[in-house]
């Protein structure tokens, strides 16, 4: 599995556009919201962004996949279309955040802690069937990606590893067969395919589902060790099938299955930039005071940090005297008024400095 994700992924990679699942090919399977222990697992917060998937996670902001682009002149959640305003993207990252002009009624909360790796998810997509078999030397091996229905659909998997890829970590989950009678197995073992992109995952966290990442994309293999026989499919083992790090072919071998993987952006890496884009600061005053409203998350000041800062002149900062207001709650994030006091102040420039300890 490791050598697999170092030699296909950080050089080659599939664009993950819809979840295949390992028992069933049936593709009216998982198409509504999960039950039982899965209930309100992410599939509540998950809306239409043209042909793909985005997910609030702030009262004007949703978050979905960079390579997508613009994939709707609006965006759909819960029955009700939002008009895009703006985006905000962070350099060499597939994340990327729209702000919409509307409010959203609910919201995905964020995960922030770091310990993703042996963590249970829900993945949630929205593109392809489960096409035909994949067989090497007459043994199914997995399956082609089938026709793209657009049709949003769930499955479960676990992150296996956190791998880097520039500069920023990915969140990879591997196609496995069945451990049974393995407790901690799991019947909806499930790939990413064309029309994923821009889904999301979540994790449980202390009884919560959070999202924890975005889809990004999936391994690429090779049937003989030429570029031009790359093939993207939910493979579950690759032995036999070639891998390729951009110079050199390795064909992949191993005492057992060696299944493919997907890869979503990590949302804990990336906590920082996006509270800061998600905290919308906006300026007002009140009598002698300037007020600074902006929206926290309610975290550990271990996982997250907010500090208003004021200069004089924009070139040298300090740490704001400030009065602090918890104005109101909406899902994981407080709405904070900061007021400073500007009776003796001639000039003032503020601003908010979000940062991950």
């Amino acid at each position: 599995m490791e050598k697999l994700a170092a030699l296909t992924f950080l050089i080659a990679l599939g664009s993950a556009r819809g979840v295949i699942l390992l028992d069933t090919g049936d593709p009216t399977v998982n198409t509504t919201a999960p039950s039982g222990s899965l209930v309100n697992s992410g599939w509540q917060y998950e809306g239409m962004w043209g042909g793909f998937l985005g997910t609030p996670i702030a009262p004007h902001f949703f978050i979905s996949a960079a390579h997508i682009g613009q994939a709707g002149s609006s965006f759909t959640f819960e029955g009700s279309t939002y008009t895009i305003v703006r985006s905000f993207s962070l350099a060499n990252s597939d994340l990327l955040i729209w702000q919409v002009k509307e409010t959203f009624p609910s919201f995905a909360p964020l995960y922030t802690a770091n310990n993703e790796i042996g963590q249970h998810l829900v993945v949630i997509g929205r593109g392809t069937e489960r096409g035909s078999g994949i067989f090497l030397n007459s043994t199914l091996r997995g399956w082609n990606w089938g026709p793209g229905d657009g049709v949003q659909r769930w499955g479960e998997n676990d992150i296996a590893n956190i791998v880097p890829y520039s500069g920023h970590d990915l969140l990879y989950a591997t196609f496995d067969q069945h451990s049974l009678p393995i407790p901690t197995d799991h019947p909806n073992e499930s790939h990413l395919s064309s029309g994923d992109s821009g889904g999301a995952i979540f994790l449980n966290d202390s009884s919560a589902w959070k999202l924890a990442g975005i889809n990004y994309a999936v391994d690429d293999l090779y049937t003989a060790p030429d570029p031009s026989t790359i093939f993207n499919a939910a493979i579950f083992d690759a032995r036999g099938f070639y891998a390729y790090d951009g110079t050199s072919f390795t064909q992949i071998s191993g005492s057992s299955p060696v299944p493919t993987g997907f890869y979503c952006s990590r949302i804990s890496s990336e906590l920082a930039w996006i509270c800061s884009v998600i905290a919308d600061p906006q300026l007002g005053r009140e009598g002698n005071f300037l007020t600074f409203t902006y929206a926290k998350l309610i975290a550990p000041s271990t996982d997250i940090n907010y500090t208003v800062e004021q200069s004089s002149d924009l070139a040298s900062w300090t740490v704001a005297t400030t009065q602090d207001e918890v104005v109101s709650t909406l899902g994981d994030l407080e709405i904070v008024k900061a007021k400073i006091d500007i009776s003796a102040l001639t000039k003032l420039f503020v601003r908010l400095r979000v940062t991950r300890p």
